[in-house]
């Protein structure tokens, strides 16, 4: 989870949990563990005093066919500040949604290849394609993308 700073456990089932949130700004709460099956279900609950009250649950179910695991997370939250916060997160990218959804993809290339795939330090590719025609329909696709994208902004 990359938004996470540290997890310390407090006893069997109690967690203070410190994160980044939108602007860099740190969040904490304390987390109790409401429900556990082993492999298959953890809930948790923010106890009172949380910076951000949320309570959730992650569920791994077996896909069809012993084709691997399903990993569900259901999670609730109120932002600091209300729908202005949740905007503001959104924003900068900080939405508990938006995180989750990427720190499960990452989670599915490390079960999947052992590390997180990126394009850092590789090539962009040619600058140019072998074909001049080929070229030219290409920057023309892409002219006419930008004038899209900066007339509907």
């Amino acid at each position: 989870m990359s938004n996470v700073e540290s997890v310390d456990t407090l006893s069997d089932n109690r967690s203070h949990w410190c994160v980044r949130g939108p602007a860099g700004k740190r969040i904490e709460w304390d987390a109790e563990i409401t429900e556990e099956e082993e492999n298959r279900l953890i809930a948790w609950h923010s106890l009172t005093g949380a910076q951000v009250e949320n309570y959730g649950s992650v569920r791994f179910e077996t896909a069809p066919g012993g084709r691997g695991t399903y990993v569900k997370v259901h999670l609730q939250y109120s932002p600091p500040a209300g729908i202005f916060g949740a905007r503001v997160a959104k924003l900068f990218g900080r939405e508990p949604q938006q995180q989750i959804h990427e720190d499960l993809h990452h989670l599915k290339q490390i079960m999947e290849t052992g590390e997180i795939i990126t394009t850092k330090g590789q090539p962009a590719g040619r600058a140019r394609g072998t074909s001049w025609k080929y070229d030219q329909a290409v920057r023309r696709q892409v002219d006419s993308r930008s004038e899209y994208q900066t007339s509907a902004a």
